[in-house]
């Protein structure tokens, strides 16, 4: 029985990933002259983009982000949640399930995040980027969060978008979910066997309520 159900949150809860694609372009601009291909974008999804920035592009990538994360914090009210997303938190909220988020994110921006759109009530945790020295898809994250909630892995799962959220929870003992109502694509996340997958609000809930 499910009780513990911890939920990424950019391209899972929140429709961000748009916003972060144009502030990144918008730092790479001012340094580098140039957006980001789509090939580069892709490689900066599901870990900390600071992180692999500095990797790719050395500080000036560093630099870039940082430009970018300026731009990105003075369009926040251009996030929302995603379709459904108060119906799933609503639903686990009435069952009284313990929630918590686990971001790649730093943590200042997604309590701001949460807390602009609605959420932050919702959960008993939020786990950021700064929390733990190794990041998705590294479970350290995850068995941070666990610790600090005193769950148990039998009955703890993890809700995201993109393939490192898979392999995260794998590697921490749990359940996983792949979520396709936002960002995350059906066929990529199948790849990683997921113990799940749910595209819409609805199918989450009755998936819930099964295992």
């Amino acid at each position: 029985m499910i009780k513990t159900i911890i939920f990424d949150m950019d391209g899972t809860l929140l429709d961000s990933e748009t916003l972060s694609r144009i502030a990144t372009d918008y730092g790479f601009q001012q340094i580098f002259g140039r957006k980001l291909s789509d090939e580069e974008h892709a490689r900066l999804i599901g870990r900390p983009v600071q992180i692999l920035m500095k990797e790719y592009y050395d500080k000036e990538g560093e630099t870039a982000y940082l430009k970018g994360r300026e731009f990105f914090k003075k369009n926040l009210n251009s996030i929302s949640p995603f379709e459904g997303i108060r119906d799933i938190l609503d639903y686990l909220k009435s069952k009284k399930m313990v929630m918590a988020v686990v971001t790649s994110s730093h943590r200042d921006s997604a309590f701001s995040l949460l807390t602009m759109t609605g959420l932050i009530d919702y959960f008993n945790l939020v786990v950021g980027q700064e929390d733990t020295q190794y990041h998705k898809p590294d479970p350290d994250p995850l068995l941070y969060c666990m610790e600090k909630l005193g769950a148990e892995k039998g009955s703890t799962v993890y809700v995201g978008d993109q393939p490192y959220d898979i392999m995260a929870s794998r590697a921490a003992g749990i359940r996983s979910i792949g979520a396709t109502w936002g960002t995350g694509d059906k066929k990529t996340l199948m790849e990683h066997m997921p113990d799940h997958v749910c595209g819409t609000a609805q199918e989450f809930i009755y998936l819930i309520r099964k295992i």
